[in-house]
């Protein structure tokens, strides 16, 4: 039997897998055609999230300090446009209150009004010595920080900012005379809260005594009239 015969008598057969293969073949078309829509979407996607992340403003402040003596607030613009009516919150963590010279900067005071690309702004906040606490602790803060690009776009972050980071390092720092001076004015601060609690313990003690006395004179004459 030659290959004709066999087609002849096999046509159903070969037009079945025919239709069969070009099913196949249609579906393979579609899936393929599907999966690259979604990966040109997902590639539009990515390439458009990469470049708003190129042309937007980012902001960042932070702690710094060179000599481990002092220490300074920088605020920069990392990003690569422009940012504008940048407004900041600090506020400290772990304390009641952080008496610092930071609160007295225009940027924090008054913000910032415009910060190009690569700008930045440094204040000096205090001394290490002056910022810790009796256990020689240093303040933390929480701060946030809302802005704006050229377009009006609205910004904000927010994030803790930790001096403890430089714990153990500032002891290991060599003193010149102005850390032995306001080490001298903590001294002398501590033994004055000292003297003040003795004079009022004295004080107590001596309007008891004069209370007392009052007392007893008081009863004396009574005694003496009767």
């Amino acid at each position: 039997m030659d290959f004709n015969q066999w087609y002849l008598q096999n046509s159903s057969l070969v037009g079945f897998i025919n239709i069969l293969l070009t099913v196949l073949l249609t579906a393979l078309n579609v899936w393929f055609a599907r999966n690259s829509q979604r990966y040109s979407a997902d590639t539009v996607r990515q390439n458009e999230e990469i470049r708003k992340e190129n042309n937007t403003p980012n902001i960042i402040a932070y702690f710094n300090s060179v000599n481990l003596r002092n220490v300074y607030f920088h605020l920069s613009n990392i990003g690569n446009i422009p940012a504008k009516d940048i407004k900041i919150k600090l506020k400290p963590k772990n304390r009641s209150v952080v008496s610092t010279h930071i609160d007295k900067a225009h940027m924090i005071k008054e913000g910032v009004a415009f910060l190009a690309p690569g700008q930045s702004l440094t204040a000096f906040v205090e001394g290490f010595i002056q910022l810790m606490d009796d256990d020689k602790n240093f303040p933390s803060f929480y701060i946030e920080i809302n802005y704006r690009d050229i377009d009006n776009n609205c910004y904000s972050r927010s994030y803790e900012l930790d001096l403890n980071m430089y714990a153990g390092y500032v002891n290991s720092v060599p003193r010149d005379i102005k850390d032995v001076y306001e080490e001298m004015k903590k001294i002398e601060k501590h033994i004055g809260k000292i003297s003040d609690n003795y004079k009022k313990e004295i004080r107590k003690k001596d309007k008891m005594i004069e209370k007392h006395n009052s007392i007893q004179r008081t009863r004396i004459r009574r005694g003496r009239r009767r």
